[in-house]
């Protein structure tokens, strides 16, 4: 922990901007939370309202549809920015400006009062702050909707920190939104409107967001993860005083350096004070644009472990082209199939195997539409024949070739054959765009294929290095294993005879449920012909004059019994015979398909439940 401290502060850089160049956080104005329903309705209200009048008075625009969009959005929260950033994930605007800057998009909020601060620290750790802390700044540097971040020095460590406090109310409105968005499911849901979303997966997604951003412990778990995988790299993570953290409160290593966000909003301003910065703390933005690159592929397919939220504002430049992450909120993983099949999809296109790519990409997708995939393949392959030679061209914009703009042009396929949406790529997809706006602002002209192809390499060397490394360990695995083979397969064996039983038990009651169908269309025929052959009987009874029937028939039996033609007697008993035959036909079918093959529900001792 300590060797690991001191290098960080051997890389923090000088200052790149002042503390009064900050915009000073605004605080919090008292919401009653009880109306929660009407202020978000209003919000949305003003929003649509408000670009109604524009268009009618010919003033509105694409940019300032936008903007008041993006205000609206850091207005409501976090729940509503986290729906949207799912939204423009699989739309055709992903890699507009629009939408980068909506994936980049922090919940900027007002802060809560210190008194209040002060009250749930003190409730969270079981003792007044003052105790914890000799110092800390009451105002805090950085405030969101769910929490606010101050900066203060513990008493006994003697180390700075950067203390990280649920906001009142926070997972309270969290809920109150979930609420209100699961309502908006419901009367989509009823109304058909974009069955392909797969709206309850969405829903489930938003409570595993609140269980996982509203709890800090988790977050503290995440980091000492990411900071035990990037141990040796030049990526670095803050440590954590895990006796000071809590539900709703993070302690951890306050790290001087200068956010790339206030980096990139520096050099649009004053570009020579930013180039200077860079000059005096060694930086070298290309070096950490591929510092970054491989750091991210390596989370994702050799950690399994993977920052989420990875925007220009968790990024930190330290001298010598280093840099640290901060604020996991979202960290993510997938299951092994599905993180192969990612692998093998981002290596074929980095390879020029198209066709292989567009494969595994149906593998990908949940449920496939019914259309012609040949057609589908034939489009997805030609964008990414484009998006090569895109990438290849140095002097296009890096917007125009990135990997978000290739993903946005395979979107408008998606959405035009409806495929159905898959939710839980969405922190890996928003990883992607994370890292596409870091690579923006530090190197423009960076090759996105090469680096892939680069990556790959140098993974594959990696883990032969492993393997070998590991060889004495591996190879008495092996011996283990092939020792242990004959129970293994005894238990696969077992295993399979049980999943057998069971996938026999499905199909029975599936062919049962057939039968009963069966049995009861044969028992309706059967009695619709027993009706039409009684009414032939009257019929025939009217005709030959043997029974006067027109009074107990009726008006309508009797001029229908009237329009049958006149047979003779042999005639009638060929068509009763008939009927007779068909009847006993369809109550012998009926019967067989009804009859029980393998005994009573519950008496049968060769089902196993």
């Amino acid at each position: 922990m300590v060797r690991k401290h001191s290098i960080i502060s051997q890389l923090t850089p000088t200052r790149l901007i002042e503390p009064a160049e900050r915009p000073p956080v605004p605080a919090a104005k008292v919401h009653s939370k009880r109306f929660r329903f009407f202020y978000v309705l209003l919000q949305w209200l003003v929003l649509f309202t408000g670009n109604a009048w524009l268009r009618l008075r010919g003033r509105k625009t694409t940019a300032k549809r936008e903007e008041r969009i993006i205000k609206c959005l850091q207005r409501l929260g976090m729940l509503w920015i986290r729906v949207a950033q799912a939204f423009i994930i699989r739309s055709k605007k992903l890699s507009t400006p629009f939408g980068l800057r909506l994936l980049d998009l922090r919940d900027r909020s007002e802060a809560a009062s210190f008194d209040r601060i002060r009250d749930i620290i003190g409730k969270e750790l079981d003792r007044p702050p003052e105790e914890v802390f000799d110092r800390f700044e009451k105002i805090p540097f950085s405030a969101a909707t769910v929490s606010q971040t101050h900066r203060a020095r513990l008493r006994k460590e003697q180390a700075w920190v950067a203390v990280k406090v649920q906001q009142p109310g926070a997972e309270e409105i969290f809920d109150r939104d979930l609420t209100i968005f699961r309502r908006v499911i419901r009367l989509m849901k009823f109304f058909s409107i974009q069955e392909g979303m797969r709206w309850d997966d969405l829903c489930h997604e938003l409570v595993e967001i609140k269980t996982r951003e509203l709890n800090y412990q988790y977050e503290a778990a995440a980091l000492d993860i990411l900071r035990k995988n990037l141990v040796v790299k030049p990526m670095h993570v803050p440590r954590l005083f895990r006796r000071y953290c809590t539900r709703r409160m993070l302690c951890m290593e306050f790290i001087q350096g200068a956010l790339l966000s206030d980096f990139i909003e520096l050099r649009h301003r004053d570009p020579e004070r930013a180039e200077a910065w860079l000059r005096e703390n060694n930086v070298d933005l290309r070096q950490v644009a591929r510092r970054l690159f491989h750091e991210v592929y390596r989370q994702v397919f050799e950690n399994n472990f993977f920052h989420g939220d990875m925007h220009t504002g968790n990024i930190i430049l330290l001298r010598s082209s280093h840099i640290a992450v901060i604020e996991c909120r979202s960290a993510g993983s997938l299951e092994t199939e599905s993180l192969e099949k990612q692998k093998v999809f981002l290596r074929s296109l980095a390879q020029g195997e198209y066709v292989t790519a567009a494969e595994i990409y149906f593998l990908l997708a949940t449920r496939l539409p019914r259309v012609n995939l040949n057609s589908v393949k034939e489009k997805l392959v030609r964008i990414w024949r484009v998006w090569q030679t895109r990438v290849h061209v140095e002097t296009l914009p890096y917007e125009e070739k990135s990997l978000t703009y290739m993903n946005a042009q395979v979107n408008r396929v998606v959405h035009e054959y409806r495929f159905s949406a898959l939710w839980s790529f969405s922190r890996m997809n928003c990883a992607w765009v994370h890292l596409d706006n870091a690579l923006t602002a530090l190197s423009p002209d960076l090759n996105y294929l090469r680096q892939l192809r680069l990556y790959f390499r140098e993974g594959l060397m990696r883990e032969t290095a492993d393997n070998i490394r590991n060889l004495p360990s591996r190879t008495a695995h092996a011996v283990v294993a092939l020792h242990e083979m004959p129970e293994r397969m005894s238990e696969y064996t077992l295993f399979r005879e049980a999943m057998m039983r069971r996938q026999a038990q499905v199909i029975q009651g599936s062919a049962s449920k057939m039968d009963a169908f069966v049995s009861a269309g044969f028992g309706f025929a059967s009695f619709f012909v027993l009706i039409l052959t009684l009414f032939l009987l009257l019929t025939f009874l009217i005709q030959f004059r043997l029974m006067p029937l027109e009074s107990l028939l009726g008006p309508q039996l009797t001029w229908m019994a009237t329009r049958i033609p006149p047979m003779s007697l042999g005639l009638w008993l060929v068509t009763f015979t008939g009927f007779i035959f068909v009847y006993g036909f369809f109550r012998t079918q009926k019967k067989r398909f009804g009859r029980q093959e393998f005994g009573k529900a519950g008496t049968n001792p060769a089902v196993e439940t």
